[in-house]
């Protein structure tokens, strides 16, 4: 039996049961690729994460990050659920980097909200008519207040601006018609859903998998993308407060800044949830 230890961690959470649960194993050195998707799987959160050295000796950490079902290159809350877990038990200083497979990350703490900076981000027009994105959304055309995009920052997702909070709340998709237009590619359906007004931003954030519609309770990788889409669209330097899981009765708040230079930085709070050790048989 080998034991590994984790930690469970709530990121973006500023009440006490909110953010988004994740499990960060602290290190994973001989663990095999098959091992993390399969610990992924048995965990069944929306992320886990697994931290190991840093070949180049530029980062505190490298991150391998698993869905139930995938990796991912790249993705917000298991970044800065584990910058949070590695500044408490290493202390790294209140400016260092994680390396993730879409690059490294520059992490800044600042009274105990955890920073990273996005990678640019590049966009790409998804081709859907208003009244396809409505009814993908369960919407009515009215509700849709832009061109849909494909915009990726780190991790590619479908970004779709709507007219009000109402309809951001309102929004139950059609599982047919998602898979349809919302894939990336075979296995992976992705759509974030925005709406801002004076520097408040609602969104969701839902994804298939394994033949569900689930949603995201917080989604960092998405708010890069959305600082991504300010920087590629002109609206220059900005700070907005980014709430979700509203629905789902699970708060999360985002901090997102585009600064001067146009860089793009998302913050979040991270409380620690709990620990533990994963025995793995040895076979």
């Amino acid at each position: 039996m080998t034991s590994y230890a984790y930690q469970i961690v709530n990121v973006f959470a500023e009440s006490r049961f909110g953010g988004n649960p994740l499990a960060v194993f602290t290190d994973a050195r001989g663990l095999s690729d098959e091992d993390m998707q399969r610990i992924a799987c048995q965990f069944n959160l929306s992320e886990t994460v697994f931290l190991l050295p840093d070949e180049y000796d530029e980062a505190v950490a490298a991150l391998r990050i698993f869905t139930p079902s995938y990796e991912l290159p790249f993705a917000g809350h298991p970044t800065i659920g584990s910058a949070a877990v590695l500044h408490r038990l290493f202390d790294p200083g209140e400016h260092f980097s994680l390396r993730t497979q879409a690059g490294l990350i520059p992490i800044r703490v600042q009274e105990e909200v955890f920073h990273l900076t996005a990678v640019a981000a590049t966009q790409r027009v998804a081709n859907l008519a208003a009244e396809d994105t409505a009814a993908m959304l369960g919407l009515a055309v009215s509700d849709i207040a832009g061109e849909a995009m494909w915009v990726n920052a780190g991790s590619e997702q479908l970004l779709i601006r709507l007219a009000s909070r109402e309809a951001v709340l309102a929004a139950q998709p059609d599982h047919a018609l998602f898979v349809k237009n919302a894939t990336l590619r075979p296995g992976r359906s992705i759509a974030y859903l925005w709406f801002e007004e004076s520097g408040v931003v609602s969104v969701r954030l839902f994804f298939e998998q394994q033949g569900a519609i689930i949603e995201d309770p917080g989604t960092g990788s998405a708010c890069a993308n959305l600082g991504g889409w300010c920087v590629l669209n002109g609206l220059g330097a900005l700070q907005w407060r980014v709430e979700q899981g509203a629905v789902m009765n699970r708060p999360n708040v985002l901090y997102l800044t585009v600064d001067a230079q146009q860089r793009v930085h998302v913050g979040g709070k991270v409380s620690k949830m709990g620990e533990g050790v994963f025995e793995l048989p040895v076979v």
